[in-house]
């Protein structure tokens, strides 16, 4: 490849290490990257919504901005901590790597998008319950079934991929993270983001605490099976899959 292809870094704070000079540092909130974007700046309708929607307000921002520019190929995700890479670092512990930011430094860019043309997405990962019992034993199982008749109503998904994905027991954790392409990431986001909409108008309860991101982990979820269709329509044997990485001050948990 003679250029990288789009990658953004979504970060609420300066990181306090240096990303890979390829990246573009998206800031929620009232965070300004010096050379990246701020979306107090250029989108502020979003920028304040990360404590609803976490990541996924920056999302809604990078869907517009690859359509703004017709973009095609593929696009680049990760989380100031959390990366989907080609290659393990850091200790293995649960379903992820623990890593410190330092051994993130010394990787080319291949171990972020690989050649360019292969997608690279998080294993999926596997509960003692279903996805729904997962759920409701952190959260309010009430809000994620509204989520999903919502995503039905808005021929996101059918009833029966809908039944199918609460009743499993895997589903991609950050399934936001990775490589992929820029049509798949359009159509993904646009989809979470329809929903989003209608829940927020019709069935939206405010909580406290960490359940005030109701919406963002219902995103999560419809997200990990909207990119489980794609692979499977795609190919899993043409997608490179792996743990996630996650950047820790001690490098382990």
């Amino acid at each position: 490849m003679t250029t990288a292809p789009a990658f953004y870094c979504i970060s609420h704070k300066d990181p306090g290490w240096p990303i890979p000079p390829f990246m573009t540092m998206v800031g929620t909130g009232g965070f300004v990257p010096a050379g990246g974007i701020g979306m107090s700046v250029h989108c502020p309708q979003f920028a304040f919504k990360n404590n609803q929607l976490g990541e996924y307000a920056a999302l809604f921002m990078i869907r517009r901005l690859l359509e703004e520019a017709h973009a095609t190929g593929f696009v680049g995700i990760c989380h100031y901590r959390r990366y989907a890479l080609t290659v393990e670092i850091g200790e293995a512990r649960g379903f992820n790597f623990h890593a410190h930011p330092d051994q993130l430094q010394g990787l080319g860019p291949e171990a972020f998008y690989g050649d360019g043309a292969t997608p690279i997405i998080s294993v999926p990962v596997g509960f003692a319950g279903t996805v729904l019992q997962q759920y409701a034993a952190n959260a309010v199982a009430r809000d994620l079934l509204m989520f999903f008749g919502d995503a039905i109503d808005c021929g996101v998904v059918s009833n029966d991929a809908a039944a199918n994905f609460l009743s499993g027991n895997s589903f991609i954790t950050a399934g936001n993270v990775g490589f992929i392409p820029v049509d798949w990431f359009i159509d993904i986001v646009r989809g979470v983001e329809e929903v989003v909409a209608r829940f927020s108008h019709n069935h939206y309860i405010r909580r406290e605490g960490y359940d005030e991101r109701s919406i963002g982990l219902c995103c999560e979820r419809l997200h990990s099976l909207l990119l489980t269709n794609k692979v499977l329509a795609y190919g899993q044997d043409k997608v490179i899959v792996r743990p996630l990485t996650v950047l820790t001050a001690t490098g382990s948990l």
